[in-house]
């Protein structure tokens, strides 16, 4: 699994803590991403990316991109988060290629051109996907690794309405775990992102922008 990881945590004036930030985009050099320090690819063995995460420009500023061709692709960090305290995940991306086909209801088709992970305690797992086919507010609960691993794939957005535009998500993961497990959430323990192509044997591309939670 991960290392153990340094928290970056944005505090807001005195008081408690206002935003925990995950992307370190804006520190790292436009070019391939080292995975060898705070991302890194989960799980730890597989065959090498055929492109690799990548900082590039856009818009002035420098964002991940995940590119993929008939492979999945998944990085991530170690990070604690207090979600009684700040339990909303806000993020921006910015599709370029949605997988042909893909539909996160069939397991034989569940591609996403972009997926944000969270793992939490005791091997449960939210994904907040970008599906090509599935409409907006689906859940999916993959039978596949249900004994080792409980997830739940939840659509934000669909379709290629806003392909080549970025998009803003806010989402309530304390409320959204209470849906989703009928409890209050255990403890977070990694973030990551995601780009898959292997099921439709296709090709995606997706890129990520800022990524934090912010407080009530």
């Amino acid at each position: 699994m991960l290392s153990a990881l340094t928290v970056v945590v944005l505090a807001l004036g005195a008081g408690p803590v206002a935003t925990v930030r995950v992307d370190d985009w804006d520190t790292r050099p436009v070019g391939p991403l080292d995975l060898s320090v705070t991302w890194q690819r989960y799980p730890e063995e597989g065959a090498a990316f055929k492109q690799p995460p990548a900082i590039v420009q856009d818009d002035g500023r420098r964002v991940l991109q995940l590119t993929t061709a008939d492979e999945a692709m998944r990085i991530g960090r170690t990070l604690k988060v207090d979600l009684d305290k700040t339990p909303w995940l806000v993020w921006e991306w910015k599709t370029l290629v949605l997988p042909a086909g893909g539909d996160v209801r069939d397991p034989e088709r569940n591609d996403q051109a972009g997926r944000v992970m969270l793992v939490f305690e005791g091997m449960r797992g939210i994904q907040y996907v970008w599906d090509t086919t599935a409409p907006v507010g689906t859940d999916v609960k993959p039978e596949e690794l249900m004994e080792l691993f409980r997830r739940v794939l939840v659509v934000v957005r669909s379709g290629p309405g806003q392909v080549g535009r970025w998009s803003r998500e806010r989402r309530n993961v304390y409320d959204d775990y209470r849906r989703l497990f009928g409890s209050s959430p255990r403890a977070l323990k990694l973030v990551g992102v995601e780009s898959h192509s292997n099921d439709t044997h296709s090709r995606t591309a997706v890129r990520f922008g800022a990524l934090h939670f912010e407080a009530r």
